[in-house]
């Protein structure tokens, strides 16, 4: 009797033991950002610590601002379907693990003795790096139809279409079958309702275009970061297709001050092609110390084209001051100009960027002045001051005309209207280095106007960038995560000001390039800016005001699978440290 109590006791001191053991690798799951991002309760005290995030290695899910939805294969789903994924695999998640215990060993994580990465695979809303994985997925939600369902918001009643624009601002939302509606449901108004509820939209209005009239006189175009994840050779956006056939309409002359040229044959061969028939085509173009130029395509135009100069024909001593203009002059009637390269990643919508249109002779004769210096052999320090640079339409459309180094476009233009603003200052930038505007920004934050800042994540990572600097001082600065660049060299002041060009806020674009920059005067221009600037910064998470991701990375939505060099470290892709789950 005696041993079989000390044998009864022993196996209850052991099984305390293992379970006490046990429960030590136990933790509870508090809270859940995604399938593969959520927080334990590290020190088992049920209070949310968030020092101690989760990421599970080559299980994927679908998320909106993930690059995993720009996959060679994904990329074949709608955004709607990409929602109805994302909506999905957060339940089902949940589902399995949220308010539960977990145990976590080697990286590996179970739920009740079953691997978690297991749990979620068979739900079949997520993925692995397996393209049959992937395939699987795609055809189990292409296997949906959408229409009978819909996305409704419980706290406001309302419920919304897939193709409503106001899906993408809900934080709370059920996906839910139609056949739930009842009558204490509300319909959406502002979006396209299915056709078997009964409902008049209202006339849809889209915030972003690439394409803005203004009285004739100037086109404006705004290119979205988001418009496209891939670089193209082919002239899809509006911007291209209008400098296409501008090119091609042009009777007598086309000057042109070109950085360069590259992957874009449609615009290169109008190029060509209006000096075959009898256009007189002039360029001038950047080549750097190795008599080279950046784009590819430069060479092959230098090759057809007669009248073609660069800067290093003329300036050999003067490097690193780079021809870095991108205007176009029209048989003396029209100037096409702004931040837009004529390349790939510029004028196709991968990167943003802002042209305009100008007809106006008189802005053509400005823009030629400064043509004719360069073609004539002087470029940078060489050139002269041009005078005369302000264009009048009317009392409402006012242009001012400008160019480097001749002008100090920063010093003498642009601070004084930064410092002198009242309501607000709004920068798309791609590089922001110059310290000057540190000073100018800050009088204004003091002034009380609202300064919001997007940068790209390259010029982010420029070691003499002062973002951070401002970020100090109380200034707001949210870095982008796309993968295409925040190229666009602008600012919006006030419902007043619209700043376009091609200089980057440096002291390089400020004192030694060739650049132009146009400072637009006029109410809805400034506010059409305006609103496309707002709405690209409500795209980008709050978490990038203090916080830069890599240009190439998991968090640069589509970086990792746009087949180029983001950030230049001449890693591409999946062959970039930053795009791999650690």
């Amino acid at each position: 009797m005696k041993k079989l109590l000390i044998i009864l006791t022993v196996f209850i001191i052991f099984i305390t033991i293992f379970v006490t053991l046990d429960n030590k690798s136990k933790y509870k799951i508090i809270k859940i950002n995604s399938p593969i991002s959520f927080y334990i309760d590290e020190n088992k005290n049920s209070i949310l610590d968030e020092k101690s995030p989760v990421y599970i290695n080559n299980i994927y899910f679908v998320e909106l601002k993930s690059d995993y939805t720009n996959n060679s294969i994904l990329k074949e789903l709608e955004p709607k379907e990409k929602l109805f994924l994302e909506y999905f695999a957060k339940l089902y998640s949940k589902n399995i693990i949220y308010n539960k215990y977990v145990k976590i060993q080697n990286g590996e994580i179970t739920v009740n003795g079953k691997p978690y990465k297991q749990l979620l695979t068979d739900t079949g809303y997520f993925y692995n790096d397996d393209k049959d994985s992937q395939l699987a997925l795609v055809r189990k939600i292409k296997s949906e139809n959408l229409d009978d369902y819909v996305i409704y918001n419980s706290k406001s009643k309302k419920y919304h279409n897939f193709n409503c624009p106001e899906i993408f601002k809900l934080k709370n939302y059920k996906i839910i079958k139609k056949s739930q509606i009842d009558n204490n449901f509300i319909p959406c108004k502002n979006c396209i309702l299915p056709k078997d509820i009964k409902e008049n939209p209202p006339e849809q209005k889209t915030l972003q275009t690439d394409n803005q009239v203004f009285n004739n006189n100037i086109k404006v175009f705004f290119i979205d970061l988001n418009e496209t994840f891939k670089p193209s050779d082919k002239c899809l956006t509006k911007v291209c297709r209008v400098l296409k056939d501008e090119i091609n309409n042009a009777k007598n002359t086309i000057d042109i001050a070109l950085y360069g040229i590259d992957a874009q044959p449609e615009i290169l061969n109008a190029i060509i092609n209006a000096q075959k028939r009898g256009v007189k085509v002039r360029i001038v173009s950047d080549f750097n110390k190795e008599t080279d130029n950046y784009y590819a395509d430069t060479l092959k135009l230098k090759s057809k084209i007669k009248n073609f100069i660069t800067d290093k024909d003329y300036d050999l001593n003067n490097f690193p001051a780079i021809m870095h203009n991108k205007f176009f002059i029209f048989d003396n009637k029209k100037v096409f100009t702004g931040s837009t390269n004529i390349s790939k990643t510029g004028i196709t919508g991968f990167n943003s960027n802002i042209s305009i249109l100008i007809n106006s002779a008189d802005a053509a004769k400005i823009f030629t002045k400064e043509f004719e210096q360069m073609f004539n052999g002087n470029f940078h320090k060489q050139k002269k001051k041009i005078n005369n640079q302000e264009i009048v339409f009317n009392d409402e459309l006012k242009l001012k005309i400008l160019f480097s180094p001749q002008d100090k476009i920063i010093t003498n233009h642009i601070i004084p209207l930064i410092k002198n603003a009242k309501k607000y200052v709004y920068i798309p930038v791609f590089y922001l280095t110059k310290i000057e505007l540190i000073n100018a920004l800050e009088t204004a934050h003091k002034n009380n106007a609202d300064i919001k800042i997007i940068l790209d994540s390259t010029g982010a990572h420029n070691k003499y960038s002062i973002h951070k600097q401002l970020r100090q001082k109380g200034i707001k600065v949210k870095t982008e995560n796309y993968a295409g660049k925040m190229h666009t060299k602008a600012i919006f002041i006030d419902d007043k000001y619209s700043v376009i060009g091609s200089m980057n806020y440096t002291n390089s674009g400020e004192n030694r390039n060739d650049e132009n920059v146009i400072i637009i005067q006029n109410k809805e221009i400034t506010e059409f800016l305006r609103n496309s600037f707002i709405s690209l910064w409500n795209k980008i998470p709050p978490k990038y005001e203090n916080y830069d991701p890599k240009a190439e990375s998991i968090e640069s939505i589509g970086s990792c699978y746009d087949g180029i060099d983001n950030d230049f470290d001449k890693k591409i892709d999946k062959e970039d440290d930053y795009c791999t789950i650690k």
